[in-house]
């Protein structure tokens, strides 16, 4: 087991707190560790301590940090791999893509932190500043609260961290309870790698407890968030004039256009609405399909669908693991029961034990099916026939939710015409709507949040501009 100390950080410390969070693996139930929860007060001295540690590190130390954290991660890679398996349940191979991701992520911080820069104003333009000169600067915007999800305890941690160090400031993070460890050891990798006391709090907890009081906090002025869209809305509520980045629910689309290269799309979509037993905000929860290859997608994505194997995370070639807890696997039990209940077609999969759902395929999606507006985040991927593209956009439209869509066709005008008209952050040409390459811009619209994460486009949202006028007067003469 990896030596994390006691989880709660506070002001370079690693503290006791008042109460125990057990954390249990996901798939036997047994609990695997008991971080500390820290008590209001220490919440506070927390806060405090971020607040006077904001502008602390040049950037290039900032990027030397970063880059020797990384380093630290990828050397202990096997127990940071078999721990992720434990606190979330998915695969080994998942969790090899995750840390992946991560040791990218703060990579790409690191370079961030080295370019990122302001602007030269022309104020020449302005009567009376003709010898002017105006600059703007990038400073930190000050203490940022991340508040993370269960569902990607390492490159989503990794996303609002490093670039909110890269920019300069200090981060008071607070984990998902149900899946801490991961965010406990990138925190433990920072402060091994040299990062300053007080730059990094960490505070594992209950979100009605540790996290309700720091979102409140008024010393914390920039909250970036990932979860459901009710606790996002909560924190838009209370969080006063901090700025916010909220990445929501989903419930995301990917269309089938009748040219679709089968053999490349049905195992992508297959991975993308399966992986991590479909407990990611993009996965493919809503395929639709062009009317004149209805028939052949749907007995081909059936044999496929049903050829998964699931189970326990650690048997070799299982590709679906437990959902995050028996409640959310009973739920997505009644999403089925539902979907069929308005005249949907179960081809395969949709029985329970336990947290594990067998991947589940529908056909014949019904709009007043819960499935069809609701997030499942389970493995549960339901199948509409759409006549053309403009049917296609209204159903892909047809939820509060706009976070990711994807479509495979080969007419580059139909695939245009979709991604300009569809309701949604981001638009993946032959893809899945689950396709996020790290460096690229990703947030959602409507009730899927605000704001966009991204190392280059979240180092720049975590820093103010300061602009910086200077009058140029005539020299004294000698």
């Amino acid at each position: 087991m990896l030596d994390q100390g006691t989880g709660l950080l506070v002001d370079g410390a690693w503290v006791k707190g008042p109460d125990r969070l057990p954390v249990a693996d996901k798939y036997t139930g047994d609990v695997i560790a008991e971080p500390h929860v820290p008590g209001p007060d220490q919440v506070d001295a927390a806060i405090a301590s971020a607040a006077r540690s904001v502008g602390r590190l040049p950037c290039a130390r900032r990027a030397l940090v970063l880059r020797r954290a990384a380093r630290l991660l990828d050397e202990w890679r096997d127990p940071i791999l078999a721990q992720y398996v434990a606190e979330t349940g998915f695969t080994p191979a998942d969790a090899a893509t995750e840390l992946d991701r991560t040791l990218l992520v703060f990579e790409l911080c690191a370079q961030e932190a080295l370019r990122l820069t302001g602007e030269t104003v022309p104020v020449q333009a302005a009567p009376g500043h003709e010898d002017s000169l105006c600059l703007t600067l990038r400073t930190p915007v000050g203490v940022v609260a991340a508040v993370t999800p269960f569902n990607a305890p390492l490159s989503t941690v990794a996303h609002k961290l490093a670039p909110a160090l890269a920019a300069g400031n200090a981060v008071v993070l607070k984990p998902a309870e149900q899946t801490p460890l991961g965010a406990i050891t990138l925190v433990w990798a920072l402060v091994e790698a040299g990062l300053p006391d007080g730059l990094v709090q960490l505070l594992p907890g209950s979100g009605g407890t540790v996290g309700e009081q720091v979102v409140r906090h008024p010393a914390v002025r920039y909250i970036t968030f990932t979860g459901s869209t009710a606790v996002g809305r909560h924190i838009r509520a209370v969080s006063g004039l901090a700025r916010t980045h909220l990445e929501l629910g989903a419930n995301s689309p990917t269309l089938l256009w009748r040219d679709a290269d089968l053999d490349h799309a049905l195992p992508l979509i297959v991975r993308a609405g399966y992986r991590k037993a479909g407990q990611v905000c993009t996965s493919v929860q809503r395929l639709l399909v062009h009317e004149a290859i209805i028939e052949e997608v749907t007995g081909r994505l059936a044999d496929l669908v049903a050829s998964v194997p699931y189970g326990d995370p650690r048997a070799p070639g299982n590709q679906v693991g437990p959902l995050i807890g028996a409640a959310a696997a009973a739920r997505a039990e009644q999403l089925v029961a539902d979907a069929v209940g308005h005249g949907s077609r179960l081809l395969t999969g949709g029985s329970r034990s336990g947290s594990v759902i067998a991947p589940a395929l529908l056909s014949g999606l019904s709009e007043r099916a819960r499935l069809a507006s609701e997030e499942a985040f389970a493995p549960l991927v339901a199948i509409a026939a759409v006549g053309g593209l403009d049917e296609a956009v209204c159903l892909a439209d047809a939820t509060r939710y706009g976070l990711q869509a994807g479509v495979f066709c080969q007419d580059l005008d139909v695939a245009l015409a979709f991604a300009r008209r569809v309701a949604t952050g981001g638009v993946v040409v032959n893809d899945t709507s689950s396709c996020h390459p790290d460096p690229m811009p990703y947030g959602g619209v409507k009730d899927s949040g605000q704001g966009v994460e991204g190392p280059a486009y979240a180092v720049r949202d975590m820093s103010d501009s300061r602009t910086v006028l200077i009058r140029h007067r005539p020299p004294r003469s000698a």
